[in-house]
């Protein structure tokens, strides 16, 4: 009998009951709990039984509206959050660096369905989560210790939040996103979690708040509040994030090939 067989057997799927809006958080996360034990065992997780699991969570179906495939999406993100901090700390420990960690990690991530089907809200705000291998490459090279107090302007499901806490560092986190707020609330208790717009959050956080490290992965060419698309997206995120750090802090963004220094000055980027 396969795994998927014997979860089906042992978790008959709950009535249908439309689940408050207010508790949306609350299941995504009893998802990515029931998802993160299978990520800790080795189990591969395909669409069918992140189906079964948001079923049970939200008491009905996709099909009748009582979750989306984003939000099962974001359960297998969040499923990552709970593997990092359960497990993260240790493998970091014991693969020495996070370049030697990527390959194990990389495993991990391999286990969870792809994002084959994308939300309008998704293409809109240019939800693209953070991959392992971008999040443990901004980690790399933010240099993240005990005494520095790290900034996610755009903190998404909290992967890249995720990895900073398992270096050590402090976190205050902002997302634009409310559903999302409420998963991070979640995620990561007794943290500040803003909401504001990420491209000017200089603007609208407390004066005495100045960060020594800045980890972000802004909307390439998405604007908040305005339709189309805008070049200047990402520089703006990058120019207020740097208005707020600390003097001698360190600022990662993970950005488009728009923005790649080259390009920049004029210069077309010669391929790999």
């Amino acid at each position: 009998m396969t795994h998927l067989a014997h979860f089906a057997t042992e978790r008959p799927l709950a009535p249908v009951v439309p689940i408050p809006s207010s508790d949306t958080a609350a299941a995504v996360i009893a998802v990515a709990e029931a998802l993160q034990s299978d990520l800790a065992q080795g189990f591969q997780i395909d669409a069918l039984r992140l189906r079964l699991e948001m079923e049970h969570a939200f008491g009905g179906s996709d099909a009748t509206g009582a979750w989306d495939w984003k939000l099962a999406y974001e359960s297998c993100e969040v499923a990552l959050v709970l593997f990092l901090r359960k497990f993260g700390g240790a493998l970091l420990v014991r693969a020495g660096s996070p370049a030697a960690l990527l390959p194990i990690l990389a495993k991990v991530s391999n286990l969870l369905p792809t994002h084959t089907r994308r939300s309008e809200e998704m293409e809109r705000f240019q939800q693209f989560s953070t991959t392992l291998p971008m999040g443990l490459a901004a980690l790399t090279a933010a240099q993240i210790t005990r005494s520095d107090l790290v900034l996610e302007p755009s903190a998404g499901t909290g992967l890249l939040a995720i990895l900073a806490e398992i270096a050590g560092g402090s976190l205050t986190l902002n997302e634009l996103a409310d559903s999302r707020v409420n998963l991070l609330r979640h995620l990561f208790p007794g943290r500040p979690v803003t909401c504001f717009d990420a491209a000017q959050i200089d603007d609208h956080l407390d004066a005495g708040l100045r960060p020594s490290v800045i980890l972000m992965n802004p909307p390439f060419s998405a604007v908040a509040y305005v339709d189309g698309r805008s070049m200047e997206a990402t520089a703006r995120h990058i120019r207020s994030a740097l208005a707020r750090l600390a003097p001698g802090g360190r600022l990662v963004a993970i950005t488009g090939a728009a923005l790649h220094p080259m390009r920049l000055h004029g210069v077309q980027a010669l391929p790999n």
